[in-house]
């Protein structure tokens, strides 16, 4: 059954991709999905209150998950402080160098379950700042660790 308190949104890809490989570790959550960045900007802006978690691919097509957050810091912090950035390849030294600079989190793909859901059930402390681990999958063994 979803938990209303929790609310994720997954900026997609023009292919789905995303929400197609997140979603269904999901199902106990409220999951919204933007089709693009500038649909997750439309959503976060109209939204009544903030997402809990903003699911971003790194190297997005239309706007790399760098500039999404950029602008987000700028415009809705608090939004661009729960952005926890997907990575389905290594990383390049660019995008290195962009998460060692910022505090949120990431992933590699492909997602674990168990991983997925102590990112979504953290109570009312969703501050990437305050969390105590990254989940980064070892390149050789397509798993979280913490």
């Amino acid at each position: 059954m979803p938990r209303p308190d929790t609310r994720i949104l997954i900026v997609d890809d023009p292919q789905g991709s995303l929400s197609r490989r997140l979603t269904p570790f999901l199902t106990r959550h409220c999951v919204d999905v933007a089709r693009d960045a500038f649909d997750a900007i439309y959503q976060v802006d109209c939204a009544n209150r903030p997402y809990d978690l903003i699911f971003c691919d790194l190297a997005h097509g239309d706007v790399p998950g760098p500039e999404l957050w950029a602008y987000l810091s700028v415009s809705r912090r608090e939004s661009a402080e729960r952005i926890v950035f997907v990575a389905s390849a290594p990383l390049s030294p660019p995008a290195e160098a962009f998460l060692t600079r910022i505090p949120n989190a990431r992933i590699s793909l492909p997602a674990n379950a168990d991983a997925l859901d102590a990112l979504a059930d953290r109570p009312a402390q969703r501050r990437p700042s305050a969390w105590p681990f990254r989940l980064v999958a070892p390149a050789a063994e397509g798993r979280e660790s913490t």
